[in-house]
């Protein structure tokens, strides 16, 4: 792929990348590394872009202690609910700082203010700032949140989840994942090149659930949410953070674990 003139990309920052393992502290020279590569594969491909945020030490944390994800099931729950909000919020407006800093004209999008969720799974998300952001080549910044759920109080949306869901309405040309991983691994430790509708009942029994404090899923939840948006014609990547494998994977190099055909 050479030709990405007004084609749409969609590309997280996951938390293992941009957050250190200390926690609520922000891995700033790694963004800075990313941001810039981005700036500038931007200014020579010309391309549109949303970009996610993970939350690695950030929500994370207070979301297992609050265990927001299953919703409001004790006093604590409200309490914990505006806790995580805000800590979703902190790392997202840290990306978005550190990317008007280096040029983009980015903009962060708050899916708690912009969502419902429904048992946990996305009823409405209101589209149109996201919309007029592309229009006038702004790069919206959104993040995995929490949201109001109408059956359990409040429910987390990843960045996956917002993106399977973006996806549908949106279109995408290329889906990429960014992680502190190169790609999904089998138990060999190898890099699985391709996940497909045809391989992909063997290469399951390959994932498992983070070893890390993920309220999310780890990389189970990754893969899964990478083949729904994949069922909708589109490419799927997940990479490593390592410099010049955005460039590859949006040239359509050979890198990290490339989903589609489902």
């Amino acid at each position: 792929m050479k030709n990405l003139k007004g084609k749409l990309i969609f590309l997280k920052l996951g938390g293992s990348l941009i957050t250190e393992k200390k926690p609520y502290t922000a891995n700033l020279k790694k963004i800075r590394e990313l941001i810039k590569e981005i700036h500038k594969l931007r200014d020579e491909m010309k391309f549109k872009l949303i970009i996610g945020t993970g939350q690695g030490s950030f929500a994370h944390i207070s979301a297992k202690k609050y265990k927001t994800a299953q919703g409001y099931i004790n006093k604590e729950s409200l309490r914990g609910h505006s806790i995580v909000q805000n800590d979703a919020s902190i790392i997202n407006r840290i990306v978005v700082r550190e990317l008007v800093k280096a040029g983009e004209k980015a903009i962060s999008v708050q899916p708690s203010a912009a969502s419902i969720g429904d048992g946990g799974k996305v009823k409405f998300f209101y589209l149109e700032p996201i919309k007029n952001c592309l229009k006038y080549d702004l790069v919206p910044v959104v993040y995995g949140d929490v949201v109001f759920d109408l059956k359990k109080g409040c429910t987390i949306f990843s960045t996956e989840k917002i993106f399977s869901y973006l996806t549908k309405k949106l279109k995408p040309e290329k889906i990429i994942l960014m992680s502190g991983v190169e790609g999904v691994y089998d138990f060999q430790k190898r890099i699985i090149p391709e996940i497909n509708k045809k391989n992909f009942n063997e290469i399951k029994r390959f994932l498992k659930e983070a070893e890390k404090i993920d309220v999310t899923g780890g990389m189970l939840h990754k893969v899964m949410e990478a083949i729904e948006m994949a069922k909708n014609g589109i490419e799927v990547n997940i990479i490593g953070g390592e410099r010049g494998n955005l460039g590859k994977c949006l040239k359509g190099e050979k890198v990290g674990t490339r989903i589609k055909n489902f």
